[in-house]
């Protein structure tokens, strides 16, 4: 039945009536309006008391959403089929939960002629509004709005005015404080749809979204077309305090609920304001540490049918550094276009930075860019006196993720110079390591081969190189590490420790660090093979015997440490286990083996030779990882003096 049939018969009804009858009730059926439907619309009054009237709908739909079993009673009340006016409204529902929340105050008048309608609330606390909007109900809302909407000959306005605005999701991942905003919209009837305006004025307050938190200073001013397939956007603008402002469009299915078409493009924006703001929060959500930067950035992006189809980034004078003090570049100049099925050139620059307190020369690379794929070949950045370089290194995004390949490394470094700019002890010799090839797919960053570096005149392996997770809180590295024929006289001197002269070797395996931490490893050093001098000083065997106690060696304490003075050794062995924290310790033989004695509970870390012949003995085997690694530290520590070689 229609909204005239039903008031037609309803006059008739009450033409009918006998004149004593004093309550009156209308059944409506349904009304339908652009705005809004109805359905069970019953109007109830009393004909003794005018202006009174309670309105009941069975179901309301508005903007897509559904509310059932509502109440309206209305002061001022008048109908005559034509018109209706409530000035004085109340909104409840009727079950048990609406009936212990506060009515939703209103106004609504509406015209059957032209389709005039227009409704309001003033004043109204959030509230009330949760047992009308179930989403509302675990969010715990707080504050005052005015909201209305108007409609009348093909065109509607709405204005929505929220003040002290509080919320929180149960899961406090999302809140807003104090917030106050200003939104308005006007639409006209266009064709089969309607073209619509929309302003949004955030003035005030704190949001929430982990891990952003944002403060209050945006505006927003937008445009375009809705019909019953699609919400368009042709043009929005948006304007965020201390960022920059951004230009928009977006085309919304409806039936689908996504956008399948739309792009933008930034202002320069602040680069210290979007990393603080939006790029920080992020980061720190990964585990890493905090960065700085400064300068400007602008990026740009286009996608059609849900697939992106252009995109540009780019720096300008930017300055990037981590807080830990490890990476930092200044004049960082980047432009790096892409286009669906077009090869493209990016190029990246940076004047000048540092790598801790390794310094860097000022560099600049072309990248090739095609598809999904981007590329770098035979790149040499100075590095001191030597050279960074970049045989190969490949990106390319899959469906499965992202993949990765890097081969390269450090050519002919200085070790006095690098160990003068990293502030670490001089080392003689200089630097080379070769990367063969480093790999990242499905999340794991993985070494190809065996990456090779020679240092202390002799060399190190490392294989089986793994970083899992790589930016992620939970990332682990795994490897495995040999060392062969080092110069202990060199590593020694390096590191004020004792001297100790002679060569040794090292296999570090099924090494495990989290969070850069030793976790897991079974780790062997070992005097080398061959024929060369082996003795170690005074001040060697005090420190190698402080790392068991807890206080100075008391039988050494009054040895003194005379230039030439020297103990002979036939064999250095320490095997430590790493498990649960704890290390178990090794040696080169048990205790007793050489004196064809039952093994004691000790082992032998080192077995001297020739007069006076010293051994060092370690009895407890199972030692606490990190109080071994204090004390070393300690011991290092009492020795400040370092011999340059």
């Amino acid at each position: 039945m229609s909204f005239r049939t039903a008031v037609l018969l309803g006059l008739t009804f009450l033409a009918a009536l006998p004149c004593g009858a004093a309550q009156i009730t209308l059944s409506l059926g349904s009304i339908r309006h652009e705005a809004f439907e109805a359905e069970g619309v019953v109007v109830a009054f009393d004909a003794a008391r005018r202006g009174e009237a309670d309105i009941r709908l069975g179901r309301l739909k508005v903007a897509g959403t559904e509310y059932r079993e509502l109440k309206l009673h209305c002061s001022g009340f008048y109908f005559d089929g034509r018109r209706l006016d409530c000035p004085g409204g109340a909104l409840q529902r009727l079950d048990e939960r609406g009936r212990n929340r506060p009515a939703l105050p209103f106004s609504l008048a509406w015209r059957a002629s032209d389709g005039f309608i227009d409704f309001s609330m003033r004043d109204v606390d959030a509230v009330a509004l949760s047992p009308l909007v179930k989403r509302l109900r675990g969010w715990r809302p707080q504050g005052k709005f005015d909201f209305s909407i108007a409609a009348e000959g093909g065109q509607a306005r709405l204005d929505l005015a929220v003040r002290g605005l509080g919320f929180a999701s149960r899961e406090g991942d999302i809140a807003g404080k104090d917030i106050a905003f200003t939104l308005n919209a006007a639409a006209e009837r266009s064709g089969a749809g309607w073209h619509w305006r929309a302003r949004l004025d955030w003035p005030q307050g704190e949001l929430y979204r982990a891990p952003w938190r944002r403060l209050a200073g945006v505006r927003m001013e937008a445009e375009g077309g809705l019909s019953n397939a699609a919400l368009d956007v042709a043009l929005a603008r948006l304007d965020v305090a201390g960022t920059g402002g951004v230009t928009a469009s977006l085309r919304w299915d409806r039936e689908r609920g996504e956008a399948t078409d739309g792009g933008f493009v930034t202002d320069r924006i602040d680069l210290a304001g979007a990393m603080r703001d939006w790029l920080q929060p992020w980061l720190t959500s990964l585990g890493f540490p905090e960065w700085q930067a400064s300068g400007h950035a602008r990026i740009a992006a286009e996608w059609r049918a849900r697939e992106l189809h252009r995109f540009y980034a780019g720096l300008e004078e930017a300055t990037l550094a981590d807080s830990t003090g490890h990476v930092e570049l200044n004049g960082v100049l980047a432009r790096i276009p892409w286009e669906e099925g077009t090869p493209t050139e990016a190029e990246i620059g940076v004047a000048a930075g540092r790598l801790g307190d390794l310094p860097l020369g000022g560099f600049a690379f072309p990248v090739r860019i095609a598809d999904n794929e981007a590329s770098i070949r035979d790149i040499a950045a100075p590095m001191l006196d030597g050279r960074f370089l970049i045989d190969r290194l490949r990106l390319v995004k899959s469906q499965s993720g992202w993949h990765g390949e890097f081969e390269g490394g450090i050519e002919g470094v200085s070790m006095p110079k690098l160990s003068q700019a990293l502030r670490m002890p001089a080392m003689a010799g200089s630097l080379t390591a070769r990367i063969p090839r480093i790999a990242y797919e499905q999340g794991v960053l993985y070494l190809d081969g065996a990456l090779g570096i020679e240092v202390f005149d002799g060399g190190i392996i490392v294989h089986q190189l793994r970083l899992i997770d790589p930016f992620g809180k939970d990332r682990r590295f795994l490897a495995e590490v040999t060392a062969r024929n080092l110069d202990l006289g060199m590593l020694t001197r390096t590191f004020a420790f004792g001297a100790i002269e002679g060569r040794f070797d090292a296999d570090l395996h099924d090494l495990e660090l989290q969070g850069w931490k030793p976790v897991r490893f079974d780790a062997r050093i070992a005097s080398s093979e061959g024929d060369y001098p082996r003795s170690l000083s005074v001040g060697a065997l005090k420190d190698i015997t402080a790392l068991g106690e807890d206080a100075p060696p008391q039988a050494l304490a009054r040895v003194p440490e005379r230039s030439g003075f020297s103990f002979g050794y036939s064999r250095i062995g320490f095997g430590c286990k790493l498990r649960d924290g704890v290390c178990l310790l090794d040696g080169v033989e048990r205790e007793g083996d050489d004196q064809r004695k039952s093994p004691g509970d000790g082992v032998v870390l080192m077995r001297g030779s020739g007069m006076p012949s010293v051994s060092i003995i370690g009895y407890n085997r199972h030692i606490d990882w990190e109080a071994l690694v204090a004390r070393i530290r300690e011991v290092i520590a009492g020795r400040p003096g370092v011999v340059i070689e």
